[in-house]
């Protein structure tokens, strides 16, 4: 299910609308960063990890050296914080990463940088599901990389959101995928996001 687009913070440029009344303050929140431009991920993880910790540091007045981030192999990224049920979700290409920052729970965000040379189809028949396949393929050639990338970063949010690996599409995995609540993110030209911070009505 389709949800309005998100807007996408840049930080630290975004600081003081973000410290304004944290209270009242949105539930979801979704920083950007420029990253290294490179595929070599450690370097963006430790400054995307800094820059959630001051934004949390804002949301909950705190220090952001007192907020502690679990980060493990295959894991979400977390909050260590006793009594807040806070949901963190993070994805990386090359110069350019994303947080996601629910308060009431879990969240999943993912992007993607548009590659015109990609060969999509055999993963989008693996991943998506013949009825996103034809999606994608009924679009003019110029436009089926950025339907792909619409479809690919809906999936890889809802798997993260869901809490599920990498899997070949099912029609069992097409339900729990379709129960999810879907927004767009506002990004820059070239890359395309998704984020999932609920279910719809009837699934929850």
């Amino acid at each position: 299910m389709n949800q309005a687009t998100v807007a996408v913070h840049r930080w630290p440029v975004s600081r003081p609308l973000l410290a304004a009344a944290p209270e009242a303050g949105p539930d979801l929140i979704v920083i950007s960063i420029a990253t290294p431009d490179s595929t070599l991920r450690h370097a963006a993880r430790a400054q995307l990890r800094g820059a959630v910790r001051e934004v949390l540091g804002l949301r909950l007045g705190s220090s952001p050296g007192a907020i502690a981030l679990v980060s493990k192999p295959g894991q979400a990224l977390r909050v260590d914080l006793p009594g807040h049920t806070i949901g963190l979700s993070a994805s990386h290409e090359a110069g350019f990463s994303v947080a996601a920052i629910h308060r009431c729970g879990p969240v999943g965000v993912d992007i993607v940088r548009l590659r015109d040379e990609f060969e999509w189809q055999p993963v989008a028949r693996d991943y998506l599901g013949m009825d996103a396949f034809e999606r994608i393929a009924c679009q003019a050639q110029p436009e089926q990389m950025q339907a792909f990338a619409r479809e690919w970063t809906r999936l890889e949010a809802c798997l993260k959101y869901l809490g599920i690996g990498l899997q070949e599409w099912s029609l069992s995995l097409a339900h729990r995928l379709g129960a999810c609540r879907v927004s767009e993110l506002e990004l820059p030209a070239g890359l395309c996001g998704a984020v999932v911070y609920g279910l719809t009505d009837q699934a929850s």
